[in-house]
């Protein structure tokens, strides 16, 4: 009998709480687009938001010991990441947000709420209007987890993109981890995902 409970408490001590940490870069600091846009203006709007400042927030992630942080190589997400994690920081291009682009060249004035809309929909649809359709949005997600899973590490914290955290949190289910997410992630804000590992 004696035995059999240090088996089980030997058990016990070997189960390993993997945590990774989901982070949507804070708030970029841009002024507010044109209403009517044409397929460039939109266009360029997309490319002035990518290069934007962030707006200064406040996030404290330190109740978990954080081994390692990886962060997009976009500057909003890389100066949220300098904001909150004060230790190595790992850039990667495979955590940038989902890149969309106007559905027709054709010289027509949309809302940009429906030129954004419109490019959602025809990535979720994988249409070739869109540099990346879901499909491979999602075969993203998978390879960058893979990568940052091999490398060890228990504590994990990523900074990306609402988008792409999406897809990041729907491949982080599949491989067994547990956590909540909101449809449309907000800005600075801690998402925790959780799996038990012997």
């Amino acid at each position: 009998m004696t035995d059999n409970k240090f088996l089980c408490l030997a058990s016990i001590n070997t189960i390993i709480i993997m945590i990774i940490g989901l982070v949507r870069h804070f708030k970029v600091n841009i002024a507010p687009a044109k209403f009517w846009l044409s397929p460039g203006e939109f266009e360029k709007d997309l490319d002035d938001y990518d290069v934007a400042p962030i707006y200064d927030q406040e996030l404290n992630i330190s109740h978990i010991d954080w081994e390692v942080c990886y962060c997009s190589t976009l500057p909003r997400a890389v100066s949220t990441a300098q904001k909150i994690y004060n230790w190595k920081i790992i850039q990667s291009d495979l955590l940038r947000e989902i890149p969309i682009k106007a559905v027709t060249k054709k010289n027509i004035k949309l809302p940009a709420f429906i030129w954004h809309t419109l490019a959602r929909i025809h990535w979720l649809k994988n249409k070739s209007t869109q540099p990346e359709g879901n499909i491979k949005s999602h075969q993203r997600a998978n390879k960058v987890l893979n990568e940052i899973l091999q490398k060890g590490s228990k504590n994990i914290l990523l900074v990306s993109h609402g988008f792409f955290m999406r897809a990041l949190y729907n491949e982080l289910l599949k491989i067994g981890f547990k956590g909540e997410m909101e449809i449309n992630p907000k800005n600075g804000k801690l998402y925790i995902m959780k799996k038990q590992t012997n």
